[in-house]
């Protein structure tokens, strides 16, 4: 093991990394540095590919909104090799494959170290095959070379620019990029003037509806009043369900056994696990695609069950993409719309049970790699000097009386999040179920920090006491 550290290091050591502030920014700072990313993510998804056919199939049609991509651009894959990276090393912490104690400050530096490494690899892993699979059809090797080179360079700029946000900004780069996508496509889809060229109707819902009446209750593949509502229905659950929290009394024995509450919260795993799920579940449809491009037409022998399993795609004739007709990717792709939801209820029913599944799974895994975990918190409480009413100042028995509660809300909280994505898919919302639900507790967490900072440059003495 001590030379996979000892390689992991060394390779760490000559991948560019964003210096760390010598003193912690002002908000106002954190706040420049977080528009500058944001208008430079804006700007990188705007880089046309060089030297590449245009058009082709996208095999990111459906992902966009996780995976914070552009077709045709430099960052056409987006922030997924980044994510695939994080879910690997997730996956192998979380069930001992990889034995790590993060509550180890040497083992929590080869961690984070491995995930940089982890990042390269997948980026060139995964834009080699994006590439080689057929994305841009038949490519020369030159062209292959310039499209694996750029696209490896557009990861690695998003990969730098999360890496920015997170020393220099507020919150993280990869929430940062997944709300902008979101947000994009809500306000595209709800006030967009632009005309549909097959059915000559207009894609936004709110110029629909001044046009087609009650027509625009439901238009099938274009945005309508349905998922407009269904939108709205689901910001007020996430927002409704992040503000349940469980508050367990604790005293400051540094400031005369003042007592106040520690508030656990219902979402205690916030929006990492639907992020890990619809990213793992977008892995798999990619590598469908690529597998259907490169063999669908004639695949022979073991070829031939592989494709069967992963799955077959078809042109969809009113959207023009392909869609998944059998195989996996077909019941993990997620069933958008009531009339989806009609035609094949087995078909919905899986993909929930594998959402909700995977979500309550990476909930788990990331507690127990993020510091998060009962163990972890009660150590942080007895060195900010805080214990439990009633009982000894031990970070045994501290763990042991907030356990039961993080456990309760790791696994609900993962079940909650991954349902209300999955049922919001089901109605259609805009954005997706699963973009709205990262949107509204982005921007919950993002207002969170705002205040945090705010309270801080003006109360310097609050670090001393909440740590």
């Amino acid at each position: 093991m001590s030379w996979i550290r000892e390689i992991t290091a060394k390779i760490n050591k000559v991948i560019p990394e964003v210096e760390k502030p010598k003193q912690t920014p002002s908000l106002k700072e954190k706040m420049i540095w977080t528009g500058i990313v944001l208008l430079v993510y804006f700007f990188l998804t705007e880089v046309p590919l060089y030297g590449v056919p245009r058009g082709g199939l996208d095999f990111l049609a459906q992902l966009r909104i996780i995976f914070a991509g552009a077709q045709g651009s430099i960052v056409e894959l987006g922030i997924g090799p980044i994510v695939t990276a994080g879910i690997v090393l997730e996956l192998l912490v979380g069930s001992k494959i990889v034995q790590l104690d993060l509550t180890d400050p040497e083992d929590r530096k080869f961690f984070q170290e491995a995930e940089r490494v982890a990042a390269i690899f997948f980026i060139l892993f995964e834009v080699s095959a994006y590439t080689l699979g057929g994305r841009f059809g038949n490519l020369t090797t030159n062209q292959a070379l310039l499209a694996i080179t750029q696209l490896s360079l557009g990861s690695f700029l998003l990969m730098m620019l999360d890496d920015l946000t997170s020393k220099w900004g507020i919150g993280s780069g990869i929430s940062l990029f997944i709300l902008a996508g979101v947000a994009q496509r809500v306000i595209w889809g709800t006030l967009s003037p632009a005309v549909e060229k097959q059915s000559g109707r207009y894609v936004g819902v709110i110029p629909a509806l001044l046009t087609e009446g009650i027509g625009a209750l439901y238009r099938g593949a274009l945005p309508d009043l349905l998922g407009l509502i269904a939108t709205f229905v689901v910001f007020i659950a996430v927002v409704w369900a992040y503000e349940i929290k469980v508050n367990i009394p604790i005293a400051h024995a540094l400031y005369g056994g003042y007592r106040t509450k520690y508030p656990i919260r219902l979402l205690y795993v916030s929006n990492v696990p639907i992020i890990f799920a619809a990213a793992l579940l977008g892995d798999v449809n990619i590598m469908a695609k690529i597998m259907w491009v490169r063999f669908g037409a004639n695949p022979q022998g073991w070829v031939k069950y592989l494709v069967d399993i992963m799955g077959k795609f078809e042109a969809d004739p009113i959207t023009g993409s392909v869609v998944p007709v059998s195989g996996l990717a077909y019941y993990l792709t997620t069933p958008r719309g009531p009339s989806v939801l009609v035609q094949d209820p087995l078909r919905a029913l899986i993909y929930l049970a594998t959402l909700v599944g995977a979500s309550v799974v990476f909930a788990k895994v990331w507690v127990m790699t993020s510091g998060m975990d009962p163990r972890s918190v009660s150590e942080q409480l007895v060195g900010q000097g805080i214990v439990v009413p009633g009982r000894r100042s031990s970070v045994r028995i501290i763990a042991r009386t907030i356990e039961s509660y993080i456990e309760a809300v790791t696994y609900l909280g993962g079940f909650i999040v991954g349902l209300l994505a999955a049922l919001a898919d089901f109605s259609g919302a805009l954005g997706t179920g699963s973009g709205i639900l990262l949107a509204v507790t982005i921007v919950a967490g993002f207002y969170e920090t705002l205040m945090r900072e705010r309270a801080l440059e003006m109360y310097p003495r609050l670090k001393r006491f909440i740590g």
